[in-house]
């Protein structure tokens, strides 16, 4: 099973998906938690890179996808194949609004891109946290090229993860409240998707 957390600046993915792994492998379940752009060794360098500025918005998004081709296949199906729950800090739905609403390149054209190169893998569940910029801001000291964008940006990437969270797969979760009670709601509905579905593998589209 794969789990994903997204959403934009300062809204508590690291966070609460480290909470949420914490809750599971308690409950005997073990849990794989890695965030993107990262994980696999390379991937980490990658990362390294894909926050310079000045970066060509294609080349950004390649830098992306092979830095998930890597984890794919270092770590999220071996993962899967051990019984694991992947629990990832920004994925799919992260490139398709970072790249594709932000960046210009077209929803559309990312997620043909993420088909082709054997990237587009749908999680089971996705948490979408959600908070108003203003405050979600508040919360972080800016060090990367997006977290230092100014507010307007911010604004269109709320609203570019609000307009994508229309799957079955997406809970919108208000992240605007005390830590306690966000993890609780993504504890609370995580329990409950495992209880109706089990612990099964993630899938590719």
């Amino acid at each position: 099973m794969i789990i994903s957390f997204e959403g934009g600046e300062g809204v508590g993915k690291s966070t609460h998906s480290k909470l949420l792994c914490s809750h599971l492998e308690a409950q005997g379940l073990p849990c794989l938690s890695f965030r993107e752009p990262g994980g696999s060794s390379f991937s980490e360098l990658v990362r390294g890179l894909f926050f310079r500025d000045g970066i060509d918005p294609m080349t950004e998004l390649l830098m992306v996808l092979a830095s998930r081709r890597e984890n794919i296949g270092k770590m999220i199906e071996p993962g899967l194949a051990g019984g694991m729950i992947v629990v990832i800090d920004r994925f799919i739905d992260s490139t398709l609004v970072y790249q594709g609403v932000l960046r210009g390149l077209g929803v559309e054209k990312v997620r043909g891109l993420m088909e082709a190169s054997g990237t587009w893998v749908v999680p089971d569940l996705t948490f979408v946290l959600d908070a108003p910029p203003e405050r979600s801001l508040a919360r972080i000291v800016p060090g990367d090229k997006f977290e230092n964008q100014g507010i307007e940006f911010h604004r269109r990437l709320r609203q570019a993860y609000l307009d994508l969270a229309g799957e079955h797969r997406h809970r919108v979760i208000d992240s605007d409240r005390l830590k306690e009670e966000v993890s609780r709601d993504i504890i609370a509905q995580a329990d409950l998707f495992l209880a109706n579905t089990g612990s099964g593998s993630g899938h590719p589209a």
